[in-house]
């Protein structure tokens, strides 16, 4: 006989239609109108599945399994963010000297920032040439605070990206190159954490429809993957566009 399937936030029977998130868990469809979802798992936000959560001032829903690895505090922020540039130089994407401004902010003022209140993160970069050549540099990051760890280190590895084109005076690729290799960066530091949460967050690069994130992520992804991280690192200092 088989198992009956249970509604993993209600406990009770389903037999009719119902949905499925990425970890496993089924949900009555009456549910996903009702009950919160965690902005950063896509969990429902409940005491059975995930003890429950909170919601930030500016908005955001978390809920507790995220929360609990939530980075909140500027001196853990400032450490994860040099873990994940010094991976990066070990990729041979090398950002020297390295000496950031770093700040924890809210969606408001990364609103203000970047233009969006979708982002989960801003660098801005100031330099100083001589006949043309960038001879010191000093750079401001700004995350966005809360976030669970696996999002902050994606965040982190992206502005990072953006910090290396700024550093190269590399300033006017196409959207779809540049945000696509910052993307990529993402994964390539992404890849190498065997956690849930990592892999969650590759499934969402390689889920991402939109044009310029998620195009841009699967051309650079297709032609690294086919060429090498040293091909792709080369191509995008010799090209303002990925065909």
């Amino acid at each position: 006989m088989r198992t009956p399937l249970l509604c993993s936030h209600c406990k009770r029977q389903i037999t009719g239609r119902y949905f499925k998130d990425y970890w496993g868990n089924s949900y009555h469809v009456e549910h996903l109108n009702k009950v919160p979802t965690c902005n950063y798992c896509g969990r429902l936000i409940s005491r059975e599945l995930t003890k429950g959560g909170t919601t930030y001032s500016d908005g955001r829903r978390i809920c507790m399994l995220c929360h609990k690895s939530a980075v909140e505090d500027r001196v853990k922020g400032k450490l994860l963010l040099k873990t994940v540039h010094h991976k990066l130089e070990n990729l041979g994407i090398e950002i020297l000297p390295f000496r950031p401004e770093f700040y924890l902010i809210d969606r408001s003022r990364l609103k203000s920032l970047a233009g969006s209140s979708e982002k989960q993160g801003f660098a801005r970069f100031q330099r100083e040439t001589v006949n043309g050549i960038i001879r010191n540099f000093t750079m401001d990051i700004y995350i966005l605070k809360g976030l669970p760890e696996s999002s902050f280190i994606t965040a982190c590895a992206h502005e990072l990206m953006h910090i290396w084109f700024y550093s190269r005076n590399l300033t006017d690729l196409s959207p779809q190159l540049e945000e696509g290799s910052c993307q990529f960066t993402a994964y390539l530091i992404l890849k190498d954490m065997i956690s849930p949460e990592a892999s969650y967050r590759i499934h969402q690069l390689m889920e991402d429809k939109s044009p310029i994130y998620g195009k841009g992520f699967q051309k650079v992804f297709k032609m690294a993957e086919s060429k090498g991280v040293k091909y792709w690192l080369n191509y995008v200092q010799n090209h303002k566009r990925i065909l």
